[in-house]
């Protein structure tokens, strides 16, 4: 096993010292694993789509062609469609159905109207109607078929010449997001020319989803997936914050948490009080907002998280990830406005201090206005500044694919491969610090890193370990900025 410590020592609290531990399992991962800190993991209901691993979606249309068109009873659409707006690129969708889900499916018939292939819909619902599947003759005339499948009667994936019955079976496991193929009591290939078969309808249960159901759908966004931000668009129960925190925690990545929509501060420093362990791994936004509608001269409201979402996925590859994506980088670009009246600046203040995060309306544009974790400050104050917390997991990301390179390397008795386990991490560090994420005049004022005879034991080595502690000092954010004017009579010199 690799252990890599990375201690946070803060330079304005120097006698607080919080440690993250990544522990990496013996299993080899893939030499490039996923490194976007503005992806952002979302779970939610929606029409269709798999529950088996997460949906990557890039654009709206890929979500429709995906997860469906908009529904009445979730604001999954939205969010996303407000996350791509405000500049993200990358999202991995985790679908939520209800524990009694039932797939669609429909049987395609050989020649002679015996059963082929079975078609299933990869996700429950009763718009796998919405889905057919049509065999066409292939390049080479009797000998190879094609499959193509509908979504709407539109074409949306098709297969290259396929000559056996496991061939469909094959493709679609490896290239379908809509539908999955077993063998039929026939053993005869499908019959070509027919017309495009439809699916049964399923269902998706959704009346009856628990806790559970969302704890499934995010357990789906494994580690391997890389960092970014993590939510339930609009769900606001304890339980719901208190899975996101500790996903957020176990898998290098920032919880954003969406507020109830209400005007009551009292109800939001509530929320943001409540203990969990794993707290300073997220940050809680409020309130709602609004954008466009999808009918012109309409308006939607959207959970804060997709907008921060968002915001911190245009901000990320100019400014870095510790840099807040607030103010005037919180700047909207598709936000029109907020769902509650302004607070004014006692309240804001009371709000900030206890860790809720205010979207404001500023001379006609939405910002936010606040970036803090919901650390807190009495306990531990160098967790406060979310910016801190998402450079951190940042970096225990980018440490556990560095630590991935020495996995069952040997441990020679020279010291060769502790040297290049330390010079990999130095050029992490390195480019931090160059870039102004750690805060130090001199590289060795940002960042230390041990992995000495003293912690590298002659113990620690017979136990097959590799280790190296990093001590850290992220850099801190301006969160107050003062400007004194002094009023200097003509016959005094400034």
């Amino acid at each position: 096993m690799i252990a890599l410590i990375v201690g946070l020592f803060a330079w304005l609290w120097a006698t607080v010292r919080p440690a993250v531990e990544v522990d990496v399992m013996t299993q080899v991962q893939p030499s490039s694993l996923p490194s976007n800190t503005g992806t952002w993991f979302v779970v939610g209901t929606c029409d269709l789509g798999r529950t088996d691993r997460p949906i990557s979606v890039t654009s709206i249309t890929e979500f429709v062609n995906k997860c469906g068109n908009r529904q009445s009873y979730s604001v999954l659409y939205d969010a996303l469609d407000t996350f791509f707006r405000e500049g993200g690129s990358q999202a991995y969708v985790g679908r939520v159905v209800g524990p009694a889900a039932i797939q669609g499916s429909a049987n395609i018939n050989d020649s002679g109207a015996a059963v082929s292939l079975v078609a299933h819909a990869l996700g429950a619902g009763a718009s796998s109607t919405n889905i057919q599947v049509k065999i066409l003759a292939g390049s080479q005339g009797g000998s190879t078929y094609v499959v193509q499948v509908l979504l709407n009667g539109a074409v949306v994936e098709q297969s290259s010449d396929l000559f056996t019955q496991a061939d469909a079976v094959t493709w679609a496991a490896a290239y379908s997001n809509l539908v999955y193929f077993t063998i039929g009591a026939s053993a005869n290939n499908p019959q070509t020319g027919g017309a495009a078969v439809a699916l049964s309808a399923g269902a998706d249960d959704r009346s009856n989803i628990t806790d559970t159901q969302w704890l499934n759908a995010l357990n789906l966004f494994t580690k391997d997936f890389g960092p970014g931000q993590v939510s339930a668009p609009g769900r606001t129960t304890t339980n719901g914050f208190n899975q996101l925190l500790d996903h957020a925690a176990n898998n290098f990545r920032t919880a954003l948490l969406d507020a109830p929509d209400t005007p009551t501060s009292a109800t939001l420093t509530a929320i943001s009080t409540a203990t969990n362990a794993n707290e300073q791994y997220g940050g809680l936004f409020a309130p709602w907002c609004v954008v466009p509608g999808v009918i012109p001269g309409t308006t939607r409201s959207v959970p804060p998280s997709a907008f921060v979402a968002g915001a911190i996925a245009r901000n990320d590859p100019v400014n870095g990830v510790g840099a807040p994506a607030a103010g005037n980088r919180g700047i909207s670009q598709f936000v029109t406005g907020i769902t509650q009246p302004a607070w004014d600046d006692t309240t804001r203040d009371t709000l900030n201090t206890a860790g809720v995060n205010v979207i404001r309306v500023i001379a006609g544009q939405v910002k936010i206005f606040g970036w803090r974790s919901l650390a807190n400050p009495n306990i531990a104050p160098a967790w406060v500044n979310l910016g801190t917390v998402r450079y951190l997991q940042n970096l225990s990301s980018r440490a556990w694919r560095t630590g991935q390179q020495y996995l069952f390397q040997l441990i020679d008795g020279q010291g060769q491969t502790i040297s290049r386990y330390v010079a990999a991490l130095t050029a992490l560090l390195l480019a931090d610090w160059n870039s102004g994420q750690i805060f130090g005049q001199a590289s060795g004022d940002a960042f230390s890193i041990d992995a000495g005879p003293t912690v590298n034991t002659p113990t620690t080595i017979s136990q097959n370990q590799l280790i190296a502690n990093i001590a850290v000092r992220p850099s801190p954010m301006a969160e107050l900025v003062v400007i004194k004017i002094t009023n200097v009579p003509i016959t005094q010199a400034v």
